[in-house]
């Protein structure tokens, strides 16, 4: 994985989004693919808009165990 200065930090790459939802890089990268997560493909990488991936964490109805 490469690490991106953000220019605009209200967006995000998979390691930021994995360490909100505590969770592993590649589960990010797998629920953006199948449409789980709201994010698009900049060239080989996938990228988040910060605001709209906390509004997703906040709708789910997630349980912890």
């Amino acid at each position: 994985m490469r690490i991106v200065k953000n220019k605009n930090s209200a967006e995000i790459g998979s390691i930021e989004v994995a360490e909100l939802l505590d969770v592993s890089p590649d589960n990010v990268n797998y629920m953006a693919r199948k449409g789980i997560l709201p994010g698009y493909k900049d060239k080989k990488f996938w990228r988040f808009n910060k605001r709209a991936v906390v509004r997703w964490i906040k709708s789910q109805k997630l349980v912890e165990v």
